[in-house]
Formats: structure tokens, sequence, C-alpha cells
């Protein structure tokens, strides 16, 4: 489902995704991370990626737990002791740090999934391609580059059922070398892609003369709106951010979770940012509702 926010200009879209993970990271505090989360998946139930967050959940509450647990068995910092592991304090500081790269890492992995249903590849080299064309296409590759290898493998696993060659069945040598089968089928049709990828890109004459694009984006009002929006928000967000706001003291002693001074206002101006587009297709249907 496409929404009102990814038909903006492709450079007013990356600002946003790059602004929304610079304030997750700038803004370390648990209250202002949680909302982080609950907008942005918001967000990308609104561009239809519902099903992905779902799918997503267990892999990424996995992820949050361990950096939970991890960070208080790797980290002794603090100076209140919640009880011992042997010789080793299990202080509340290192849980509440834990807890805070936790959000974090749900916040960025959840940014991605909205990132990539709104910068396609065409938007990614639009923008990059003139600056680096190359490292423009490498990215773009890399990026690709394991969910394609993971949908291929899954073909080619269906295919090779067929055949007999399974992996969740049979002896355990047996399921290795089913499995090295199934690699070097991947491998070989990985290159035989490569090479024709390469021999399309120098039959239309890739890096002959400067690159054109067959979809020309211009900023139009629109465009300049909003991003004038995004940028005033942003160096708002980075000015009390500079006088301490939005962030959480957690060393030598955590502590209250309650807004001081101008939390409180940083944090409206966060959620603004975050929740812009939610905000500019909520006016859109009132504005069709409006119309009827």
């Amino acid at each position: 489902m496409k929404i009102i926010f990814s038909s903006l200009h492709p450079f007013v879209n990356f600002f946003y995704y790059i602004g929304v993970m610079i304030l997750c990271m700038m803004c370390l505090h648990p209250l202002f991370l949680m909302g982080a989360i609950i907008m942005i998946v918001l967000l990308n139930i609104m561009q239809g990626n519902g099903e992905k967050i779902r799918t997503m959940l267990p892999s990424t509450f996995l992820f949050f737990v361990m950096v939970i647990v991890l960070n208080p068995l790797l980290t002794h910092r603090g100076a209140t002791t919640l009880f011992r592991l042997g010789d080793n304090r299990i202080t509340l500081e290192a849980c509440m740090y834990g807890f805070i790269m936790g959000l974090l890492l749900l916040a960025i992995m959840f940014t991605f999934t909205s990132y990539n249903d709104v910068i396609s590849s065409h938007k990614f080299l639009y923008l990059f391609s003139r600056i680096s064309p190359k490292v423009a296409l490498l990215t773009m590759i890399t990026v690709r580059f394991v969910p394609l290898f993971i949908r291929r493998l899954r073909q080619i696993t269906l295919v090779q059922k067929t055949k007999g060659v399974q992996l969740d069945s049979g002896s355990f040598i047996g399921r290795i070398k089913n499995g090295m089968k199934l690699l070097q089928v991947l491998l070989v049709c990985s290159l035989e892609d490569a090479l024709q990828t390469a021999d399309s890109m120098q039959a239309r004459g890739f890096g002959v003369t400067k690159r054109s694009t067959y979809i020309r984006y211009r900023m139009e009002r629109q465009d300049w709106y909003i991003l004038a929006c995004l940028a005033i928000l942003l160096l708002s967000c980075f000015v009390f951010n500079f006088y301490g706001a939005g962030k959480l003291l957690i060393y030598p002693r955590v502590e209250s979770l309650v807004f001081q001074q101008y939390d409180g206002i940083l944090f409206v101006l966060f959620i603004l940012f975050i929740s812009l587009p939610i905000i500019m297709e909520g006016g859109e249907w009132l504005w069709w509702r409006m119309q009827k």
C-alpha cells in the first residue's frame, strides 16, 4: 500500500529516514524510544507492512532479550546492585542500559522495514549515482544480496525436493551432502546471473557516458514545505538535546524516568518529526471525507 509520503521527492524521503535514525540514536531515553517504536510500527501498518512486522517479531524480540541479558553479564558498572551471579554484580544501571540498547535496535529495524518500502533501488540510484555511481550501485547490490539469496535458496530447495534431496530427513551425513548440493546449485545460479547482469550493463553502455534516469523527479512546492518542516523539527531537536534534553543519566546511578526541564518539549518535537508521514496521511483522509 502506497502512502502520500512515498510519492514525495526521494531526497525528502531519505532525509526523513536519516533524521529518524539520528534522533533515535541521539535521544537514548526509554520513553522516547518507546514512543518512536509505536509511531514507526503505525507507519509500517499504514504502508501495508503489518505482515512483515508480525513475521519479524520473534527474531527481533529474541535480539531484544539477548541485548538485555548479555549487557549486565558483561558490564558490571553501576551503584545499584540487584543480585550477584557468582563473583559478578548484576546492576540496575547495566540492565537499564541493555534495555535502552534493545529498544534502539527495535526502532532501527522497524525503520529499515519502512525505508525498504519507500526508498526503491531506482530512487537510491537517483540520489547517489551523480555523486558516486560505482559506490551507489555496489551499495544497492549489497543491500539486495541477502534477500535475493534467501529467496533463491527457497526456490531451489522446493525444486530439489522433487528429486528426493531433502534437509529435514535422513542421516546427519546425508543432510550435509544434500545441503552442499543445494549450495552448489545456488552458487552456480548466482554466477550465471552475475554474468548476465554484467553483459547487460555492458550492452547498455554503463559507465560510458553520464547516467540518465527513466523517471525524473522534481522538487514540487509540497516537497519543499515538507522538507522545511522536517529540517526545522530536526534542528529544534538538536538544540534541545544540546542543552541536555532527551538524555537519561545511567551511570553511576540511574536517574528517574520522569521528564525534566526541556524533556517534554523535545519529546513533542521528536514525536512530531517521526509521525509526520502519519499526519500527512490522516490529513489526506480527512480531506477526502470532507469532499464526500
